[in-house]
């Protein structure tokens, strides 16, 4: 029987308390060059680079919303030893009101000792976008899974209210970062939902039609983490994700952020996987 600890780290000024000052160079129209650092105690130099580089598109979106951001981050350890991080830059599409990563290149990362302290030090560049407009209040989404945490091959179920009449999309965001659409698909491809009626996918003519939504690992994982992101929009929309899975995600921002906030609403549902 394998068990579950969760440690949540906030990520925000008080957390890098002992890292570098970080630095910022505005290089113009939502451009960013971002260097930041993370202490190597702990945690292993990957583990590093992975939190210096959300915490410079942490940065990036502050100086460009002058809103602070604050996210957070889990590492899930289990029984075997083996660890899973959870790399939060998918989750920041969600913050779309502050700004959202358009692109993302990583120019230069090296470890750095200071006052005997090892340093994971990341100088990442990045495009910040943002949404026009202000969210509509009366929109509201509410969106449950059957469980959070499924062993691998179980079947992953949906229940989605909104207050308005709407279209739904609904994407499968891997630890890879690979993006799929599972909502609308080629068994039920009219997306549009009636305010204040529970969908639910699978529903009972999918379930008996054999359609069903199972969970499963990357190759090289024993345990990992994913996120269900549910778009609720006013009007009908066409997302087309790219096929090459390296820029799966940057394509989704790219499109998230041509829509007015007031015509979306959206929810991340994170849930685990195990052997």
């Amino acid at each position: 029987m394998k068990y579950f600890i969760f440690i949540f780290l906030l990520i925000s000024s008080t957390c890098f308390a002992q890292n570098l000052v970080p630095q910022i160079n505005d290089l113009g129209d939502g451009w960013f060059e971002v260097t930041s650092s993370v202490v190597i105690e702990n945690i292993t130099p990957q583990e590093a680079k992975k939190l210096a580089i959300q915490k410079a598109c942490q940065i990036a979106i502050e100086q460009f919303s002058g809103v602070e951001v604050t996210g957070r981050t889990s590492l899930i350890e289990v029984e075997s030893g083996s660890k899973v991080t959870i790399d939060h830059f998918s989750k920041l599409t969600n913050q779309t009101s502050q700004g959202i990563i358009l692109k993302k290149e990583i120019l230069r990362e090296e470890n750095i000792t200071k006052n005997n302290i090892l340093y994971k030090s990341v100088t990442v560049k990045v495009k910040v976008g943002k949404q026009e407009g202000k969210r509509d209040p009366f929109f509201t989404l509410e969106a449950t899974l059957n469980k959070d945490y499924y062993k691998e091959g179980e079947e992953l179920e949906l229940e989605i209210t909104t207050s308005k009449d709407c279209y739904l999309t609904i994407l499968n965001i891997m630890s890879d970062e690979n993006v799929t659409t599972i909502f609308p698909n080629k068994y039920r491809k009219d997306n549009f939902v009636k305010a204040n009626q529970v969908f639910k996918l699978p529903d009972e003519k999918d379930k008996s039609l054999g359609i069903k939504f199972k969970v499963g690992l990357l190759p090289d994982k024993e345990e990992d983490t994913e996120i269900i992101k549910i778009l609720a929009t006013k009007e009908p929309v066409n997302l087309q994700i790219v096929s090459d899975y390296k820029s799966a995600l940057e394509s989704l921002q790219n499109w998230l952020v041509t829509i007015p906030r007031s015509h979306i609403e959206e929810v991340d549902l994170q849930y685990y996987i195990y052997k």
